[in-house]
This record gives structure tokens, C-alpha cells and sequence, in this order.
């Protein structure tokens, strides 16, 4: 491995001007269109032109070498890179004269599942060994893909164009989740590889700087690993829902017909749809017990 140049690799990627902001907005522009007439393939182009990946993993790295003034560009670059991203979606969505009746590319960035966690942390990981190693390879481009930072911000403008805070929210979630897990998996390996800590001459000025560092550190794993715990619990209680419907289709002279799991703010409800003759107390009370078995 090469710790220097990937240092500076790094570093020089988390800038944000001229060209880069030219093509970033070329890229959510192409996101936009990509999902706007649902081809993936059009979508996975934007992710492989969009240079948003570099302040990610200057974050990680500034974490993990106690770089304050790398990590404040590094913050300061993503910020403003995803408000632009998601302002020249949400006009590209205003102005479109296209709709989708199924656009299933936008619905797939708005629920977050533990697998989205899993592919972040493990792209990261992925990532920062290929920048680290002398011989460069083509894993940039498959993270890019993997991670798909892009798309969730085309669909967070989509949902601003259309007043959906559904789509909003869940977009924006998921690019949270992408970035921090990315972001934690670069710290992690940075620590790991044992990359030079940035020396500070003053020692009252060190110590400010090692304590902010600690401070976004923690910052930074405690919301993801509360997130994952909230997408593995979601994801649970979907595969249970389903389970419990699909062996509860027949109630006695009623049935199933459909059914539908709402998660909010750390809550989830399984709606349920039946035909049928009407159930007595004693037969719901079966039912409840029934679901109660699945978790439910």
C-alpha cells in the first residue's frame, strides 16, 4: 500500500469547484432523467460520473487522522454538493413534462433495508483498500455503483417537485445511511492501516482538536449504528408480517384479501384487509394471539 498518495488522493478529491460542480450537476441531471423514465441503465451512468464519493471518504479520513481542517472542508464540500444536487433535481422534476404511472427506480430509493447498510459498509471497505493499494483497479467505478449515492438525490428532488415528503424523506434517509457507512468503514480502515496522525504543535490547540474529532466520531457511529438497528428491526417486522399473512389467509369463513405494513418514527403497523363473514371478539383475540407468535 501506498499511504501518501492515498492521502492525497483523497484530500484532492473532497475539492468542489470548477469542473467538479459542472459535473455534478450534469450527473443529478442524468440521475434525474434516468429515473424520471425508470432505465437503469441511464441511472447507473450518473452514478459513475458523480464525484460526491470524495467528501464522503474525506470525512473518514479526517476522522481517522484528526484533521480538523480536512474534515470541516470535507463537511462543508458534501453539504453543498447534495443542496445542489437535490435543487437541480427538484427543477429538472418541475419542468418535466414525463410521468410514470410505476416509476419503481424512484420508489427503490425511498425504503432503506439492512442490505443498503451492508453494501455501504462493505463498499467503504472496498474503496479505501483500492485507493491505499500501488496497483489501481476498477473498484471505484463498482462502489460508485454499489452505493448509489446519486439516485437518492435525484428522487429527494423528485419528492420536493411533487410536495411527496414521503419520497423526500426516505431518499434522504438512505443517502444518511450510504454516506455515514461509507464514511465509518474509511475511519475504520484508516485506523486499521495506520495512517500518520496530523501533528499540532500547540498543545492546548491539539487537545481542541483531538476532542472535536472524538465529538463528530461519536457523532457520527452512534446514528448509524442506530440506524441499522431501526432498518434490521423494519426488515424483520416485514418478513414476520408477511409470514404471519400469507399462513393466516383463511379466518374461518373470512380471509385475507390484502394488507399493508407502515413504518414511521421507529413504529410499525400491519393493516389487514378481510372478507368475508364479521369476525367475533373471540375470533380476533385468536388472530392477535396468532400475530403476537410472529412478533407482531
Amino acid at each position: 500500500i501506498d499511504i501518501e498518495a492515498a492521502r492525497q488522493k483523497i484530500t484532492a478529491s473532497t475539492e468542489f469547484r470548477g469542473s467538479n460542480v459542472w459535473i455534478l450537476i450534469f450527473a443529478v441531471a442524468v440521475a434525474s432523467v434516468g429515473l424520471n423514465i425508470n432505465s437503469i441503465p441511464v441511472v447507473i451512468g450518473a452514478m459513475l460520473i458523480s464525484p460526491l464519493m470524495g467528501p464522503v471518504m474525506g470525512i473518514g479520513l479526517s476522522l481517522g487522522i484528526n484533521d480538523m481542517g480536512l474534515l470541516r472542508k470535507s463537511f462543508k464540500n458534501l453539504i453543498l454538493m447534495t443542496s445542489i444536487s437535490i435543487f437541480t433535481a427538484a427543477i429538472y422534476f418541475l419542468i418535466t413534462p414525463l410521468s410514470l404511472e410505476n416509476p419503481s427506480e424512484l420508489l427503490a430509493r425511498t425504503n432503506p433495508t439492512v442490505y443498503d447498510v451492508l453494501i455501504a459498509f462493505f463498499s467503504g471497505l472496498a474503496v479505501i483498500v483500492e485507493v491505499c493499494r500501488k496497483e489501481k483497479g476498477t473498484v471505484f467505478a463498482g462502489v460508485a455503483i454499489a452505493t448509489a449515492l446519486m439516485p437518492q438525490l435525484g428522487t429527494a428532488g423528485f419528492g420536493i417537485a411533487n410536495g411527496n415528503a414521503e419520497y423526500f424523506f426516505g431518499a434522504v434517509y438512505l443517502y444518511f445511511i450510504n454516506s455515514a457507512f461509507i464514511a465509518l468503514a474509511v475511519f475504520l480502515m484508516v485506523r486499521y492501516m495506520k495512517f500518520p496522525l496530523v501533528k499540532i504543535s500547540d498543545p492546548q490547540k491539539a487537545k481542541k482538536v483531538h476532542r472535536l474529532i472524538t465529538v463528530f466520531t461519536v457523532i457520527l457511529v452512534l446514528p448509524s449504528i442506530y440506524t441499522a438497528i431501526m432498518v434490521i428491526r423494519e426488515n424483520r417486522f416485514s418478513t414476520d408480517a408477511k409470514a404471519f399473512v400469507e399462513a393466516n389467509r383463511t379466518l374461518g369463513n373470512s380471509y385475507i384479501y390484502d394488507y399493508s405494513i407502515t413504518q414511521s418514527a421507529g413504529k410499525s403497523l400491519l393493516t389487514l384487509s378481510i372478507a368475508g363473514e364479521g369476525m367475533d371478539e373471540h375470533s380476533l383475540d385468536e388472530l392477535k394471539k396468532e400475530a403476537a407468535g410472529y412478533g407482531i
